[in-house]
């Protein structure tokens, strides 16, 4: 299975199709596309493809995100969408003990390869439910920010164990 395609599928299922909720600062968002992270996007109008293509050019291939071993991509690229591309990354960077310079260079790439996969993945994503937690909003959303990441954890835990993304 093509990383990219795994990942957008859990991206739509888990963002849904239109949310505005007035205490979300991303504000309007459909496929998990905010008006607040792409102004330069009519999100009320943004077809599924569209927000495909975004997730394509804007976070997949602008992060490098395709050089990464196929289970983390998938991972990173739930938290680009979820808690932004550059926390996203640094976490990542954070998790490989490299400089977190939020950029995905030869030098997080190879940490990634060196790391033992499950740690790398258990460890991303405890850095991310840290992140979640010292959010202002977490009362709020913060269960199902952790629904959210157990679900991915599992999946992207499951695809590993199976083999079934492409390298």
């Amino acid at each position: 299975m093509d990383p990219f395609q795994v990942g957008v599928a859990w991206l739509l299922k888990a963002e849904g199709v239109e949310s505005n909720d007035p205490h979300d600062p991303g504000g309007l968002t459909r496929f998990g596309i905010s008006q607040r992270a792409h102004p330069d996007v009519s999100v009320a109008a943004l077809t599924e493809a569209e927000a495909i293509e975004i997730y394509r050019l804007r976070y997949w291939s602008a992060y490098r995100l395709d050089r990464l071993p196929p289970v983390i991509a998938i991972a990173v690229l739930d938290a680009a969408v979820n808690q932004g591309p550059r926390p996203a990354i640094r976490m990542l960077q954070h998790a490989v003990r490299v400089e977190m310079d939020g950029i995905i260079g030869a030098q997080t790439i190879a940490a990634c390869y060196r790391a033992d996969p499950d740690e790398l993945l258990a460890g991303y994503c405890a850095r991310r439910a840290v992140y979640y937690a010292n959010l202002s909003t977490f009362g709020r959303f913060g269960l199902g920010w952790m629904r959210r990441l157990f679900a991915l954890h599992a999946l992207c835990d499951g695809l590993a164990r199976r083999g079934v993304v492409a390298a």
